[in-house]
């Protein structure tokens, strides 16, 4: 027992010990400008360009100084995807501070808007625009929480059946 709550302390000490980080997600949706022939295909393959266009050293700069963080913090904490079979792009940013995460988006997801307005294939549209409010908190703490407690009555559990199994070979009663 008393491995058992050792252990779910020390986790739970751990775990509230790790960096809270905030995540939010901007999506632009693409679409065809004045073609309507153009395949989806194109339009996933033209929306990875603007994937790159939100990688951009320009507009991670950008997002960097209206969020109040450095560059490489910025640069590490994004994460560009094109959504498979389909033109969104989700630009989603993790950081200690909310606000700034959803600051950091949507200043990328504004970049890469202005940056496709001038596309005469496809059009952007800022569908979903990253809110501080609904940011996940990362790491899950109660998920984390749930592990701790499953480790410590795994260790308990144990160390009661190796008690057992010594008290046993030595001879003595349980």
């Amino acid at each position: 027992m008393l491995a058992g709550l050792l252990v779910l302390a020390g986790g739970l000490v751990v775990i509230e010990q790790l960096p809270t980080r905030y995540s939010t997600t901007s999506t632009i949706s693409f679409a065809p400008r004045s073609q309507p022939n153009v395949s989806a295909d194109v339009i996933e393959l033209v929306a990875n360009k603007y994937a790159v266009v939100a990688a951009s050293t320009t507009s991670v700069a950008s997002a960097a100084a209206a969020a109040s963080v450095t560059r490489a913090e910025l640069r590490d904490a994004l994460s560009i995807s094109v959504e498979a079979n389909t033109a969104n792009l989700d630009i989603a940013v993790s950081l200690a501070n909310a606000r700034a995460a959803a600051t950091a988006a949507n200043t990328i997801a504004a970049a890469v808007n202005r940056a496709a307005a001038d596309d005469q294939l496809i059009a952007g549209e800022i569908t979903a625009r990253a809110d501080p409010v609904s940011a996940q908190l990362q790491p899950s703490r109660s998920l984390l929480r749930v592990i701790a407690v499953a480790a410590a009555l795994l260790v308990a559990g144990w160390v009661s059946f190796a008690a057992r199994q010594i008290s046993r070979r030595a001879g003595r009663p349980q």
